[in-house]
């Protein structure tokens, strides 16, 4: 029998073997074979490994909607660092606006909000939209500037309306959470003053974090996101500086520098998806688009 004769399961079997270099090259031998081994079952194990391609650590798919194949060769690019900047928005002073911006056409608007400094954004559906953030939390785990107490997080009954657990002990006085993000409804990401990012797995010991990374720069952590596997951005207090990490590894794996040395911005929020970072600093709306090669940006 030829390779191309073999039953379905039987293919997924010996291609289960081959890494993602080996599979691009069989995908060219023949027409049969390369519409075959672009199925997005046969990337899925591999794309489990890899940064930002949208299968989480329970096996959800963020992305369905994308190739896997093509989300695995994106992913080259986000751990070597490979992008194309591009600034898409500026402003001089937020005053309350809030200001929407889409991808998908040369579109802006502007809207008015509360008198209030601006720095935070969230994106949905191709859109951008940055907005005031509100210093009165009200959700299921809030983060304190850890004054009063030596455990900056606490958990909350939404029902009963009352805390019924505090995370970490030791922290340094002003040493607060910033951002906090779950990736799972048992595990917490954390980062702020004391310049790590911490995950707390509330099914351990709570007042213990399961592991942490610490920023090299001794600089405050404002924001952090998690593809929901391996992956993980922070944005820094000083010069506009965008980290990416691998929780597989101690050190950082890549960072951007988005503000000049001569006018430095924390990055007050941070969001991303398969293909694009985007980041918001003081004045100005950074977007990393990594499905282009370029000379790397470090």
């Amino acid at each position: 029998m030829l390779l191309s004769q073999l039953p379905d399961d039987v293919l997924y079997c010996i291609l289960s073997y081959l890494d993602y270099k080996s599979l691009s090259r069989l995908s060219q031998v023949c027409r049969s074979i390369y519409h075959f081994v672009n199925r997005d079952a046969v990337w899925r194990n591999i794309a489990k490994e890899f940064l930002n391609t949208g299968i989480t650590r329970n096996g959800t798919d963020i992305y369905p909607h994308i190739p896997l194949k093509e989300r695995v060769k994106i992913a080259q690019n986000w751990y070597d660092g490979v992008c194309r900047k591009a600034i898409p928005l500026k402003w001089k002073l937020n005053n309350g606006k809030i200001l929407v911006h889409s991808r998908r056409k040369d579109m802006s608007m502007e809207l008015r909000g509360p008198n209030q400094e601006v720095n935070c954004l969230d994106s949905k559906n191709g859109l951008i939209i940055s907005g005031s953030r509100d210093e009165q939390q009200s959700s299921f785990v809030t983060g304190t500037a850890c004054c009063e107490n030596f455990s900056p997080l606490h958990i909350w009954d939404v029902e009963r309306l009352e805390c019924v657990c505090s995370l970490g002990t030791e922290f340094r006085r002003g040493a607060g959470v910033l951002d906090m993000v779950f990736e799972s409804p048992f595990q917490l990401l954390t980062c702020g003053y004391d310049t790590f990012i911490r995950l707390w797995d509330l099914r351990l010991s709570p007042r213990k974090c399961a592991m942490e990374w610490e920023e090299p720069h001794d600089s405050a952590l404002y924001c952090i996101q998690t593809d929901g596997n391996y992956m993980i951005a922070s944005g820094s207090s000083y010069y506009g500086v965008v980290r990416l990490w691998d929780k597989r590894q101690a050190k950082c794996l890549q960072f951007f520098q988005l503000s000049s040395e001569m006018v430095s911005s924390p990055v007050y929020c941070l969001r991303f998806c398969s293909s694009h970072l985007f980041a918001a600093l003081a004045t100005t709306l950074h977007s990393l688009d990594f499905r282009h090669s370029p000379i790397p940006i470090r």
